[in-house]
């Protein structure tokens, strides 16, 4: 299972200094949305759909079809277990943050080639982020039709993943990424995985430490996905 917790604010860079995060790696992130001007909302995130594509150099990356949240009886038995097989991976893990805590299931494909940039060059290319494992694992376990020639690219995020560090009391390394999604918003997210019956020792843990270094933790009840995309949404001239 993963915990998560999320820094917010105007203090972020600040924070990123605190904790003498070096290195890492420079990524875009981009999400799909079924985007309509007279109607603006996150249609798929709200059916638990979450499109995301993360660029990590100008001809690699990964495409995720994400169900968050998502139930065991929504599965089709072949997707029941974890796995990797080539450049496919399918993970199914608890996320934790704060109060919240959510089964998520989700399909990833390493890709080589330039999808990405071609998608935002032009729209007609966004259904082939995906492959077409990722489109029946979405048509077998996904709660709604989703047609990808409909679906919108978002404004690209710019990404951080620093190198992982560790803390006293836990036996996992902490993972560090930030999204800076605009002048307006800018996050970062501190994460561990820990096996469920050392879960809750590890979250307090984690808390524990975000708390004595005084890091400005965002308090807000809504998801940072949701966060992000409305925010995205709303400011964006798609």
């Amino acid at each position: 299972m993963e915990i998560k917790i999320t820094l917010a604010g105007a203090h972020i860079e600040e924070a990123v200094g605190r904790l003498g995060l070096t290195g890492g790696d420079a990524w875009t992130v981009v999400f799909c949305e079924d985007v309509t001007d007279a109607a603006a909302s996150t249609a798929l995130l709200d059916i638990g759909v979450v499109l995301r594509v993360r660029g990590k150099t100008a001809t690699t990356g990964d495409s995720t079809i994400k169900l968050r949240p998502s139930r065991w009886s929504q599965l089709a038995p072949e997707y029941f277990e974890n796995r990797e097989a080539g450049d496919e991976e399918l993970k199914i893990e608890a996320d934790w943050a704060g109060d919240k805590r959510s089964l998520a299931t989700a399909m990833t494909v390493q890709w080589t080639d330039s999808r990405l940039s071609a998608a935002q060059a032009d729209a007609g290319l966004v259904p082939e982020l995906f492959s077409k494992e990722q489109l029946d694992f979405l048509g077998k376990c996904g709660q709604g039709r989703v047609n990808l020639a409909a679906v919108s690219m978002l404004p690209p995020i710019a990404a951080t993943r620093y190198e992982k560090f560790t803390l006293d009391g836990l036996t996992t390394e902490v993972r560090a990424e930030r999204w800076q999604v605009d002048a307006g918003l800018d996050f970062l997210e501190l994460s561990i995985v820990a096996k469920p019956k050392k879960a809750v020792a590890a979250q307090v843990a984690l808390t524990d430490f975000v708390q004595q270094q005084q890091l400005p933790v965002d308090d807000s009840q809504v998801s940072k996905t949701q966060r992000v995309l409305d925010h995205l949404i709303a400011t964006s001239t798609i």
